[in-house]
């Protein structure tokens, strides 16, 4: 066999190696991501195609977790004056008395002032005292799911900032709630 057979042979395997080796780790990664995303929605009291995620979320610095009364997200969100406004995005559990999320109470007005906005809508405004920090929060309604945004602090934000929050949602792809989800280090195995 010529020297020029011999590399041109040891090139092709070298390819044919080459291209099996990044198809082996490419579903790796893909099993891994699936095994990642199950572990990751595990405690959501839905299936993962029922949730929903603001439209605006995908900038760095977001976080989100998902728990047994739904899924989480922090980010900052643009108001319409173009300021970053620090801001708790969430998809709850309704209580069946109230329509609210679980922990919600607007029964001690010195605590709290609810004020019911219309098509499922509820501002909560909550007072500065000793067991609470001010906070404004907007409550939608929607079926079996509440979605719910918080600003906390003194930073006013409008009502048509929050309900555009809650309003402009969409059903995350995987990738978007992996990458909301799994955090640096995160490992659902030890592979």
């Amino acid at each position: 066999m010529s020297r020029r057979r011999i590399i041109l042979v040891a090139l092709v395997l070298l390819v044919v190696c080459g291209v099996g080796y990044a198809g082996l780790r490419s579903a790796y990664h893909d099993d891994k991501d699936q095994r990642d995303l199950a572990d990751l929605t595990r405690s959501s009291p839905w299936p993962r195609e029922h949730l929903l995620i603001p439209d605006d979320v995908t900038r760095p610095g977001t976080v989100g977790w998902v728990d047994r009364g739904g899924l989480n997200i922090a980010y900052a969100l643009r108001t319409a004056d173009g300021r970053s406004v620090p801001v708790l995005w969430r998809l709850r559990v309704p209580q069946p008395a109230t329509g609210l999320p679980e922990g919600v109470d607007c029964a001690v007005p010195r605590l709290r002032t609810c004020t019911d906005l219309g098509d499922g809508r509820t501002l909560v405004v909550t007072h500065d005292t000793d067991n609470s920090d001010p906070s404004i929060a907007l409550y939608r309604a929607d079926g079996a799911t509440v979605r719910a945004i918080e600003v906390q602090g003194p930073d006013p934000v409008g009502v048509d900032d929050l309900s555009a929050a809650l309003t402009r949602v969409h059903p995350p792809t995987e990738a978007e709630l992996l990458d909301l989800l799994r955090h640096d280090g995160y490992q659902t195995d030890w592979s």
